[in-house]
C-alpha cells in the first residue's frame, strides 16, 4: 500500500482535526457526491481523496465542489479518506476550519471542524475517514 505525501503529515494528527464516521448508502447506481470547503477567505488548502487506498484526487487545491466519488454499489463497505492541509494566510485571524459534506446516501451528511494555529502562515492538518455502510 502506497502512502501519499499528505498522508504522512497525519501521523501525529489527533483530536478535533481528525474525524471518523459511517455513512449509510443503498446498493444503487445513485452517485455519492462530496463537497469540502476549507475555511474562509485567507486560508489556502490542498487535499488528497482516497477510497480504499486508491487515489481519487491528489493535491487538489482549494474547495472541492460536487466531486462524485462513486455510486452506492461501488462504495459499499469501503473507506473514504480525505487528507487536507489548511494554511492560514489571513492577517485577521488564526482560525482554520473545514466543512465536509456527502450527499446521495440515505440522508445528507455534514461535519465541521476548526483549529486555531499559533501564527499567520502556520498550517493545520485535517483528516476525515468515512466508512460506507449498506442498510438497504
Amino acid at each position: 500500500m502506497s502512502i501519499t505525501p499528505l498522508k504522512k503529515v497525519f501521523a501525529d494528527t489527533t483530536g478535533k482535526t481528525n474525524h471518523y464516521d459511517e455513512y449509510k448508502i443503498d446498493r444503487t447506481d445513485s452517485p455519492i457526491v462530496m463537497n469540502l470547503f476549507p475555511g474562509t477567505t485567507g486560508q489556502s488548502a490542498v487535499s488528497d481523496v482516497i477510497i480504499d487506498s486508491t487515489k481519487q484526487g491528489s493535491n487538489i487545491q482549494g474547495a472541492i465542489i460536487n466531486f462524485t466519488i462513486g455510486t452506492g454499489n461501488s462504495l459499499v463497505n469501503k473507506f473514504l479518506e480525505v487528507y487536507t492541509i489548511i494554511t492560514d494566510v489571513s492577517t485577521v485571524t488564526n482560525l482554520t476550519s473545514l466543512d465536509f459534506s456527502l450527499t446521495g446516501g440515505t440522508a445528507p451528511y455534514r461535519y465541521k471542524m476548526e483549529r486555531t494555529v499559533q501564527e499567520q502562515g502556520d498550517s493545520a492538518a485535517y483528516k476525515i475517514t468515512i466508512f460506507f455502510t449498506d442498510f438497504s
